[in-house]
């Protein structure tokens, strides 16, 4: 199949239920990663914007700049850091 190739309904309906499915998931995402940086705000943790990049981690020893931001050092997944 090309990229310049008609869908048939059949596959733009099972396109469309995974785009929602992943919407559904990010919307979930932001719900946890708002509750965690809430909790980590109310404990005196998070002052600003981009205070603490992983949501985990409260100390980094040895912090060397990573992608997006992230401590190359920090071994925690993906989805323990500030994805936005």
């Amino acid at each position: 199949m090309g990229l310049n190739t008609d869908l048939t309904e059949t596959q733009k309906r099972a396109l469309k239920e995974n785009a929602d499915d992943l919407e559904r998931f990010q919307r979930q995402l932001n719900e946890v990663h708002k509750a965690a940086r809430s909790r980590l705000e109310s404990v005196g943790l998070v002052t600003g914007l981009g205070t603490i990049n992983c949501l985990v981690c409260t100390v980094c020893e040895g912090w060397k700049v990573g992608d997006n931001g992230k401590c190359a050092n920090c071994a925690h997944s993906f989805f323990s850091h500030n994805i936005i």
